[in-house]
């Protein structure tokens, strides 16, 4: 072995490994002093960012569980106020069970409404004052308000307070709806068939005309005989319809003095002659004669006549309380020298159909449907009806029956809808502006001031039989062509055109499905344009060339009116106008009285209604809490086991980092010890030079 004294190899190595224990006490030092395992990236990065996630997400956590506490505090306020709301409703309820006693007198009465008075006016001061760090809760201001309880981006609740004021308690939302045939004018019976109209997805039978025995004609027709059929099955559907009083509005007649007068002509109303006499004086004078000599028949037709001004003069409406028929037999002539009716002509028996209002029975949900899609004669538009809420389905059409929406072609709650705009449809490869998508974009641009918004339906469209000429077919869907070889077998057929038809659905966006009766549909579930395109018909189960639009679903909070300026509403695919949608029955809080026995009653039922919104909203508010709550608790729990799981990863292990410690030391020692010697080892070699 050589002897060397330049390099001291033992030295260098002794320093290696005394380094190498200095830094593993430094390490056990640190660690020990702070309690962590890791102290920085050094120690473990992949740890560490692990840790760093871990932290944040128990910190949000801890977070989240103050501000859902926030919330219980909240809720909590609103409840404390409500309660107050109910003793002074319940003191209101009392008051008006003592002035409903025959016992007190119209002065006692009148002393008792002063009491509710000052009630009322201190529930209204309640739900205006009442508020949570400066936020009014039971004005009606307090909507979708959102907690964050959770770490994460959209761990939220969302937390809502209905307006508890004079001005809305009292009356109960009810749901229902009304048809739109009111003053259609008949010649014939319709013709309507089992399952026309679906309520709550039973079929009504067709209305029979024998249950209607008021009307004079089309029997079979009449809101009474429709009412009848749809409440056979009440207590299947739980709705139940009325029919609504029946009003013809008659011609107008300009204003100012009649020019010629006319001879007594005789008109039948519901069978019943009666001869009118215009006469040479001023419009509303000779109107109000000819509505006088009417209603000298009322008893016998059951329609009343009643004189309306208008903008431009007056006319005489027909009405019938009970909602049977109005037939106007016109066949003398000289009808519209009296404006009797605005559908009517000389020389014509016409018929006037009323309407019919579907109630919930217990205040859920109506679903308006149809099995055969011949909705039409019944008078209804299919959708979902509520209390709180409408939504009405239009029908899709194709390009003979739907053109681009024009500006004032359609009207929700009174605001004009603007014209489609083909570039609202990237989907859509012809017609654009005709689209279900275009025209849901145009109603959404004005839905802030309508309060009706829109959403595309899917755009379905129905094949005819699929056959087995063996005739190969050759179609284009939405510009791309489609081709199939068929063969002598039906199912193997329907099966080809199915697949070649969804092998280019990422091209065309339209996908088929198989129905039951060797036919299928091609669906366009984002609501596009669906054109067809035919060079070959073959087997495929469609001979014409189509362009099929899709319709669209209107949703609004409570009611909401359909309506054109233009007479085109069926460019929207919304083929009548009408309100659609809850109502409200009952008396209002602010509206009621007991200073009469009449009122008394009345206020009883409308403080019930008015107790039972109020606890309603309690058990909302209640709910809320658990709910906090509830999300309190998983909160603490998650935040719990995350921080033993950062633990586990971050902390010190205080006895393995003591005796990482004591291995050290002990180490430092030899290692300085060790040091020394290898120092000397160089000296030694001196020896060989005396």
């Amino acid at each position: 072995m050589p002897q060397i004294i330049n390099t001291n190899i033992a030295s260098l190595n002794a320093q290696r490994n005394l380094e190498s224990s200095q830094n593993a006490q430094s390490q056990a030092l640190q660690r020990l002093s702070s309690g962590l395992r890791i102290n920085g990236a050094k120690d473990d990065a992949a740890g560490l960012a692990i840790s760093n996630r871990i932290d944040a997400q128990v910190r949000g956590l801890n977070v989240a569980n103050r501000n859902a506490g926030d919330g219980v505090s909240l809720a909590q306020t609103a409840e404390g106020a409500l309660n107050s709301i109910t003793t002074s409703l319940q003191r209101v309820r009392e008051l008006a069970l003592q002035s409903a006693n025959g016992s007190n007198t119209d002065l006692e009465r009148s002393s008792l409404q002063e009491e509710v008075e000052q009630l009322k006016a201190e529930i209204q001061s309640i739900s205006e004052k009442t508020n949570f760090n400066g936020q009014s809760l039971l004005d009606g201001s307090f909507q979708d308000t959102g907690f964050q309880t959770g770490a994460n981006v959209g761990d939220r609740i969302d937390v809502s307070i209905n307006e508890t004021t004079v001005d809305t308690l009292g009356a109960a939302a009810t749901a229902g709806v009304t048809s739109n045939n009111s003053k259609t004018a008949l010649t014939a019976e319709q013709t309507i068939a089992a399952g026309d109209l679906t309520i709550n997805g039973a079929a009504i039978s067709a209305p029979v005309g024998s249950n209607d025995d008021t009307s004079f004609a089309l029997q079979g027709s009449s809101a009474i005989s429709k009412a009848a059929a749809i409440n056979a099955e009440t207590d299947l559907t739980g709705v139940t319809a009325t029919a609504n009083p029946n009003t013809v509005e008659g011609t107008t007649i300009a204003a100012g003095v009649i020019g010629t007068g006319v001879d007594a002509e005789t008109v039948a109303i519901n069978g019943v002659d009666i001869e009118l006499q215009l006469a040479e004086v001023e419009a509303e004078t000779a109107l109000t004669a000819v509505a006088d000599t009417i209603n000298t028949k009322s008893d016998l037709t059951g329609v009343t006549a009643s004189v309306v001004e208008t903008s431009t003069g007056f006319r005489v409406d027909l009405t019938s309380e009970d909602g049977r028929n109005i037939t106007v037999d016109t066949t003398t002539g000289g009808a519209e020298d009296f404006g009797l009716v605005d559908d009517g002509t000389d020389g014509t028996a016409v018929t006037f159909i009323g309407d019919v209002t579907l109630t919930s029975d217990d205040g859920s949900d109506i679903n308006v449907g149809s099995n055969t899609q011949n909705i039409d004669n019944f008078g209804f538009e299919k959708g979902t009806y509520s209390g709180n809420k409408a939504a009405l389905v239009g029908d899709n059409g194709n390009d003979g029956t739907r053109a681009a929406l024009q500006a004032g072609d359609l009207t929700l709650n009174n605001v004009s809808v603007g014209a489609t705009k083909a570039g609202d449809d990237t989907a859509s490869s012809t017609l654009s502006s005709s689209s279900g998508i275009a025209l849901a974009a145009a109603i959404n641009r004005v839905s802030d001031q309508s309060g009706v918004s829109a959403t595309v339906n899917e755009n379905r469209v129905y094949s005819g039989d699929v056959t087995v000429t063996g005739t190969d077919f050759d179609i284009s869907i939405n510009g791309t062509q489609i081709t199939g070889a068929m063969g002598a077998d039906l199912a193997t057929n329907l099966t080809t055109t199915i697949d070649a038809i969804n092998a280019k659905s990422g091209l065309t966006g339209v996908t088929a499905e198989a129905l039951d009766n060797n036919q299928y549909t091609l669906v366009a579930e984002d609501g596009r344009n669906i054109e067809l395109t035919v060079a070959t018909a073959g087997d495929s189960g469609f001979t014409t060339d189509e362009n099929y639009v899709a319709g669209v679903t209107l949703e609004a909070a409570g009611e909401f009116s359909v309506g054109t300026l233009t007479g085109n509403n069926e460019r929207a695919g919304f083929n009548a106008v009408g309100s659609f949608g809850g109502s409200e029955s009952g008396t209002l809080l602010k509206d009621v009285d007991i200073s009469t026995l009449e009122g008394a009653e009345e206020a009883i039922t409308a403080i019930d209604n008015a107790i039972n919104q109020v606890a309603s909203e309690q058990a909302k508010l209640g709910a809320i809490q658990n709910r906090f709550e509830s999300t309190i608790s998983n909160n603490s729990v998650s935040s719990e086991n995350l921080s033993a799981a950062n633990s586990r990863i971050r902390d010190a292990d205080f006895a393995a980092e003591t005796a990482a410690l004591s291995k050290s030391q002990v180490l430092q020692q030899a290692g300085i010890s060790v040091l020394s010697q290898a120092n000397a080892r160089p000296q030694q070699v001196l020896s060989l030079l005396q």
